[in-house]
């Protein structure tokens, strides 16, 4: 994925009589509004910048009328709100008072609840006499929640938008205002979902979510605006549904300080690999569910979501890959008692054993593992957490910390290993005499307490 920043040229007559017959009429004003705007764009030393330094004072300064009656640039500016028509003509006026050759779109505006609504937006010429940029300063200054103006924090989201983005929530009255290489008609921009170039700034690619969504496929994930300047995504899944036991890969950039979350069904993964730069983590699904990625910063309490999935129902096909690429997620393992991932990792235990073991009805639950620094890798053990009395069980390791191990029963010491001289395993065969626990313990320094590796119940 890549952030497009282009100019596009506009290769057409702009004062055609075709296009006065869909023309905005702008309103008359009463005032000259050449100091304000130089104000506005004082330093600007391009039209580009001029057209910014505009979106960007709208942005802060005029909120949106939520009772739909102020439309022109004057009462806009003596109010300082005004719904998109006045936001629109307020910026065609301070263009034109710098010299700015700006024009005023009308058309359908779509939201992102899916509703369609008449709007308004502009098109800017900021180099030449016939390149310009789409830019929408109304949504771009916030939005409307249940009566409410709720103002966005400096989102430039919605200037300079890639006419890719801006077709999937404008529609333009004039064709041409599409700005893309091959127009669609009404029908087709219906069927696109309501996403905009919040996309963009997180990382996605406009021709590549337009061209698909233009073929149809709009299974597209949930897309949040709160982490723009955040965090910028380089690689995550692009599809909403995702599939148990496949991996999908999220690497991402951080742009300021933040804690970065996977969350499937209440369960955090919170362990990023970094490189270059790029934080990244191959996540399997083992569940369906409602899967969310996102961040939180400083004192933050819970993440804010920036990406929502859906995690399907698993096939027999996603239990199959589940059990190639992550045995210990299957929930015949992830149920059994004492199951700590960790723990059979650190103690190399074999899970395709222990699956078996469950499988045949052996193995119920997993003895307990301890977190001590005496590691070893466990090649041969009983896996089950319930031994019997009477009844043989080899135990085979390979230290890797230790000077002394041992398997206690109840207050009977064991230490007769016997050691591969190759290989460095140490075995032990032995007949549990004495209900209660069995423990193999270690010892890591000379005269040092015994501490425990993993305890079973004898019984």
């Amino acid at each position: 994925m890549r952030n497009i920043i282009f100019f596009l040229a506009l290769a057409f007559a702009l004062n055609t009589p075709a296009q006065e017959h869909y023309a905005h009429k702008i309103s008359p004003t009463r005032y000259d509004y050449t100091q304000v705007a130089q104000q506005i764009t004082a330093g600007c030393d391009s039209k580009y910048k001029q057209a910014y330094a505009i979106y960007r004072w709208l942005c802060d300064n005029i909120s949106y009328d939520t009772s739909y009656s102020i439309y022109t640039a004057d009462e806009c500016w003596d109010n300082r709100r005004g719904v998109c028509q006045a936001y629109s003509e307020l910026f065609y006026r301070l263009a034109e008072a710098v010299g700015l050759k700006a024009h005023i779109i009308t058309g359908i505006g779509k939201t992102h609840g899916g509703r369609m609504e008449k709007h308004a937006w502009i098109f800017a010429i900021v180099e030449g006499e016939s390149t310009g940029i789409l830019i929408d300063p109304t949504w771009g200054a916030g939005s409307v929640d249940n009566g409410t103006f709720i103002r966005n924090e400096n989102d430039d989201s919605w200037f300079h938008v890639s006419p890719y983005w801006n077709i999937f929530t404008h529609f333009p009255n004039v064709e041409t205002y599409q700005l893309l290489p091959q127009s669609i008609n009404r029908q087709q921009f219906n069927a696109l979902p309501p996403i905009g170039p919040a996309w963009g700034k997180l990382g996605f690619d406009a021709q590549t979510t337009y061209d698909r969504c233009m073929a149809g496929d709009t299974d597209l994930p949930k897309v949040y605006n709160s982490g723009m300047g955040i965090i910028y995504l380089n690689q995550v899944p692009e599809q909403q549904t995702l599939r148990v036991g496949t991996n999908y890969r999220f690497a991402v950039q951080k742009l300021q300080p933040c804690e970065l979350a996977i969350i499937l069904n209440q369960t955090a993964v919170t362990t990023w690999q970094q490189q270059n730069g790029v934080y990244y983590v191959d996540f399997v699904p083992t569940e369906a569910g409602e899967l969310n990625f996102g961040y939180r910063q400083g004192d933050d309490q819970s993440y804010t979501t920036v990406l929502e999935y859906k995690v399907a129902r698993p096939t027999a096909s996603d239990m199959a890959r589940l059990e190639a690429a992550t045995p210990t997620a299957l929930p015949e393992i992830s149920g059994l008692r004492n199951f700590s991932p960790e723990m059979l990792e650190k103690y190399a235990i074999d899970t395709r054993k222990l699956l078996a073991g469950v499988r045949n009805g052996s193995i119920d639950a997993l003895p307990e593992f301890y977190k001590t620094d005496g590691q070893c890798a466990l090649e041969n053990i009983p896996l089950d957490g319930t031994l019997q009395c009477g009844q043989s069980y080899t135990f085979t390791l390979r230290p890797r910390n230790g000077i002394q191990w041992a398997l206690v029963n109840g207050n009977t010491w064991h230490k007769n290993w016997v050691t591969d001289p190759e290989t460095g395993s140490m075995t032990m065969t032995i007949v549990p005499d004495t209900a209660g626990t069995l423990a193999l313990v270690v010892q890591l320094q000379p005269n040092a307490s015994y501490e425990y590796c993993l305890c079973y119940q004898v019984q």
